[in-house]
């Protein structure tokens, strides 16, 4: 180990509960694992069952031993996801080694989906509140039951590693701060009864900075924002599959919002860009504008990756950029990964997806743009799309039909200027739609 090699450790807290799947040590310490349900009514057998995960920091270079204690690892059938990581591990007998040198979120998968370990490796922590200190609601080492947190104008909310806050998260006012590296839990409420509307919830937030926390198991929407302007979001790991609506990130009537480094596990869609002026009060509706998602991990059980629009109550969404993105898995044989659908007379505009990279499995539908209403819509009445560029993206692995879709409604409500460059589909560039409709225009594939 080199000297300037460093790693922190985070014990878990007495009652957490904690995987017996398996093992963890990072350079020779050990590390504690934790476990997490998938949704269980209606349990479709492919969402593969409770799954572990654990987390650590480090500097320079991190050497992780993992053994799986209930089943076989083979170089057969082990994947360590995403697959741009480049990790090839050793293998002897049930454990498995391999190096890091920089921050990453992995799924390590002795058989597929089927109880996996998700593994998160942060950078090291720079300068985190201390106890006490002015403006900082402080949550140490332990488990804590806190209820409602409430967060408000020039506050920090800190949850420390090796810490469990059972709870839910309001924050609403200008220059917050949420960061740590503990777990907010929200598994002790039943679904849509939590403490507060969200496991973590942004209203009207200004200059807004969450960074570093895993947030587990939401009873809803686990972090949505609402009418915020300028926020930040780096390193945030969901893993949420308990039950349904839980969607992982949600834009709604927000700008300026920039989220890196992230990871979703989600039942349901895990990044939404949706309208819902009329709940906050505010008319006009403020638009969903400069949005941007890079450097990210993202797999949905049952929905979507991206749906962008349908619920549509703002202005306009405008200026979504999504680039260098891993999507590790996506379930539902009937759903698209990428849905664009505005409604309710809407505008979408400016979106681009770039350098993505998906792991298929032999699902039927692929990218859908399309304008009509859905069942969520307050009025009853399509959107148009203008201008959504495709750039560099890859879907491969488990071959399916992979279905992209397009779609205006009327000579008002069209979708145009749409731009398929590089996109590659089971080794196959795409060249023309499967499914196109009427009312579209300068629909373009290089």
């Amino acid at each position: 180990m080199k000297h300037q090699d460093k790693v922190v450790i985070y014990p878990a807290p007495k009652g957490a509960a904690l995987s017996d799947q398996y093992s963890v040590t990072v350079n020779g310490k050990p590390l504690d694992v934790y476990v997490a349900p998938v949704w269980e009514p209606g349990y479709v057998k492919s969402f593969g069952g409770p799954y572990s995960f654990a987390y650590f920091d480090f500097s320079g270079t991190a050497t992780v031993q993992v053994e799986a204690r209930n089943q076989p690892v083979t170089r057969e059938h082990l994947r360590i996801l995403p697959e741009s990581r480049g990790i090839l591990p050793e293998i002897t007998g049930s454990k498995l080694s391999f190096a890091v040198s920089s921050p990453c979120q992995l799924s390590i998968e002795p058989d597929g989906k089927n109880g996996p370990l998700i593994l998160f490796a942060n950078p090291l922590e720079v300068d985190p509140p201390r106890p006490g200190d002015a403006g900082v609601i402080y949550f140490g080492p332990g488990l804590h039951l806190a209820n409602e947190i409430k967060v408000a104008d020039n506050q920090t909310l800190y949850i420390a590693g090796g810490a469990v806050v059972k709870g839910g998260i309001h924050a609403q006012g200008a220059n917050i701060r949420i960061m740590g590296r503990g777990i907010i839990d929200g598994l002790d409420w039943e679904r849509f009864k939590g403490p507060t509307l969200n496991l973590l919830r942004l209203t009207k937030c200004t200059n807004a900075v969450i960074e570093g926390v895993i947030l587990k198991d939401s009873w809803s929407w686990t972090f949505p924002m609402y009418a915020c302007r300028g926020v930040q979001i780096d390193n945030v790991k969901i893993v949420s599959t308990r039950c349904e609506n839980n969607d992982g990130m949600g834009v709604c009537n927000s700008q300026d919002v920039k989220i890196e480094n992230c990871f979703i596990r989600t039942d349901d869609d895990c990044i939404t860009t949706k309208g819902f002026g009329e709940h906050l009060g505010i008319d006009p509706y403020p638009p969903v504008e400069n949005l941007t998602v890079e450097r990210c991990v993202l797999w949905t059980d049952r929905a979507h990756i991206w749906r962008l629009g349908c619920e549509c109550r703002a202005s306009t969404m405008r200026g979504l950029v999504f680039k260098d993105i891993d999507v590790i898995h996506y379930t539902d044989p009937t759903c698209p990964a990428i849905t664009v659908q505005p409604a309710e007379g809407m505008l979408m505009e400016d979106v681009r997806f770039e350098n993505i990279r998906f792991n298929g499995e032999g699902q039927q539908r692929f990218i859908q743009i399309i304008t009509h209403p859905t069942q969520w819509a307050k009025e009853q009445t399509p959107g148009m799309v203008r201008n959504v560029v495709f750039k560099d993206i890859v879907l491969d692995g488990v071959a399916g039909h992979g279905w992209l879709e397009i779609a205006g409604s009327d000579p008002h409500h069209t979708v145009e200027d749409i731009t398929f460059e590089n996109v590659m589909r089971y080794g196959q560039r795409l060249d023309a739609p499967d499914i196109i409709g009427g009312h579209t225009r300068e629909v373009v594939f290089k």
